[in-house]
């Protein structure tokens, strides 16, 4: 199974989420019908906007109202 996902040009990686973070990838998957929580991450970073992405928008997540 790993051969063939790389082969299809996918990788696993190790992601640190707080629980209400995977909560919300629980509904997002329900929602859209998606298989997993990596295909519901791999539709959201399809569909945002790099440009409007800054490092303030990660500092943000340090933030107490963001934990």
């Amino acid at each position: 199974m790993r051969e063939r996902r790389r082969a299809a040009g996918l990788t696993s990686i190790e992601a640190v989420l707080h629980r209400d973070d995977v909560a919300s990838l629980d509904v997002l998957k329900a929602q859209l019908g998606a298989t997993s929580r990596s295909e519901v991450l791999r539709a959201l970073i399809a569909k945002a906007d790099r440009a409007d992405l800054s490092p303030a928008d990660v500092a943000r997540l340090s933030e107490p109202s963001a934990a």
